[in-house]
């Protein structure tokens, strides 16, 4: 294995191009994400050990060059793929928002509470914990089914989202009110979203539950469907990496202060001359 062709320390980049899905890519895809990985390769290289807020400026820079947002995005998918053939989901980017995506209504903090607050009051338990999934977990909508109760009771586990797996795990206390709701509906194993007969839950009818509790909660109903409850999750997780990210500073700022005011040129010539 060549470390030349590394972002993570023993994953190379042509080893997973050959064996991603269990075969190998397409050549113009390969192509694609060679070039997209080894720009990604060349950003680490250049500023440190590979972190998620290491990926937020990266996406910064590839914006600052020019990319429009769905060559981002397809970056974005190599490097993604990248990470879960390395085991490391927890590095797993969001997509960008393309133009098309661009007019739609951002939900706020204080609207998802009061969706939940809504939910809780008229006794909607259900639609409550999966709004909270979606905004609390980054779950895939596509992946609600593949919440069971084995899952459940294992805090989390592996998901099958389009082809990929990936790592989910549960916060405790989501794991708690989960396990609540399994002993209120006698549920021990299998899906835990289902209807009363055990199916599935019907997607149109999920979108249509949440819009009516929109109007209940004095939300527009543009804003009821899991991907704004997921754009607020990342929204939430970009907020406290800013804020992260200015701490550190603040705090590597204090410590070169206290540096200079020790052994700075200026105080060390004041000293002698004294």
């Amino acid at each position: 294995m060549n470390g030349r062709d590394e972002i993570l320390p023993g994953c190379s980049i042509e080893d997973f191009l050959r064996r991603t899905g269990g075969k190998p890519l397409e050549e113009d895809t390969q192509r694609i994400y060679r070039s997209a990985l080894l720009e990604l390769q060349n950003f680490v290289q250049r500023n440190g050990p590979l972190t998620s807020q290491m990926l937020i400026r990266w996406q910064q820079e590839l914006r600052t060059r020019g990319y429009q947002e769905r060559s981002i995005n397809l970056h974005i998918t190599a490097a993604n793929g990248y990470f879960r053939w390395c085991g490391r989901p927890e590095l797993v980017m969001r997509h960008c928002r393309t133009a098309s995506c661009a007019h739609s209504p951002e939900l706020t903090r204080p609207e998802y509470l009061r969706l939940l607050c809504t939910a809780r009051t008229l006794g909607r338990h259900r639609l409550y914990l999966i709004i909270k999934l979606f905004a609390t977990t980054d779950l895939p909508l596509q992946c609600l089914e593949q919440i069971t109760a084995e899952l459940v009771q294992s805090s989390g586990g592996w998901l099958n989202c389009r082809g990929s797996r990936v790592e989910f795990r549960l916060p405790d206390y989501m794991q708690q009110e989960l396990l609540e709701f399994m002993a209120e509906a006698n549920i021990d194993h299998g899906p835990i979203f289902v209807t009363r007969n055990g199916k599935p839950l019907d997607r149109s009818n999920l979108f249509r539950e949440m819009r009516e509790l929109c109007r209940l909660a004095g939300v527009s109903e543009e804003k009821g469907n899991p991907r704004a409850l997921r754009n607020l999750y990342q929204t939430t997780q970009n907020e406290i990496s800013a804020q992260m990210e200015q701490l550190l500073r603040q705090a590597y700022n204090q410590l070169l202060q206290a540096e200079q005011a020790t052994v700075g040129w200026k105080e060390g010539h004041e000293i002698n001359a004294g």
